[in-house]
């Protein structure tokens, strides 16, 4: 304490430093919390909320769970109502992309079989198709790009391998939970210009 007594100026100058320092990181502090805010704030929210445990998947060779003739079976994967949620307290509708990128997989495998086995009565049902199977191949591309997964997949026909996911069914449950909380309010969604078979 006698070498701030005999140098009065130094502590005044560690006094003001120390505030400027506070005064400083507090506003730091303040615009992150601002700038988090309307990042993670409703209509604006990015991600569906809360957190979702890992989960493992895996992955086999296997054309026998969801075979392609079988439209009610992969119908299933996607919710209803396309999986869309509706967030904040005005009820603004988002897709989930997982739900959309499944919708796309859908899409591709009703219009593979439909051409496949003839079924397209319309040539316009077909253009049709075939126009929404390309804008879910550029979807599926940008996903597949955005998530990079580096899993290592072991050669050979009959190899399985375990993939380290977010587990999806609680996804799904988010989703259910959003339908029956939102269920006296009507959802206006696009119209789907897709054929049938891949109706959610």
């Amino acid at each position: 304490m006698s070498f701030f007594r005999a140098n009065p100026g130094i502590l005044i100058l560690l006094l003001i430093l120390t505030s400027l320092s506070t005064i400083f990181n507090a506003a730091v502090w303040l615009k992150t919390r601002e700038v988090s805010q309307q990042i993670f704030r409703y209509p604006e929210h990015d991600y569906v909320p809360g957190s979702y445990s890992p989960a493992t998947l895996t992955v086999q060779n296997d054309d026998k769970t969801y075979p392609l003739t079988d439209d009610k079976k992969w119908a299933s994967i996607v919710p209803p109502k396309h999986g869309f949620v509706r967030l904040g307290s005005m009820g603004t509708p988002f897709a989930i992309a997982m739900y959309h990128q499944l919708h796309c997989v859908n899409g591709i495998r009703f219009a593979y079989v439909a051409a496949r086995d003839e079924l397209f009565k319309h040539v316009k049902d077909r253009e049709d198709a075939f126009q929404h199977v390309n804008h879910c191949f550029d979807i599926i591309r940008q996903s597949l790009l955005c998530k990079a997964d580096t899993t290592l997949i072991p050669l050979g026909p009959d190899k399985q391998h375990t993939r380290r996911c977010r587990d999806w069914t609680q996804v799904r449950a988010f989703v259910d939970d959003n339908h029956r909380f939102w269920a006296d309010t009507p959802l206006q969604l696009p119209a789907n210009r897709s054929s049938k078979g891949y109706e959610a």
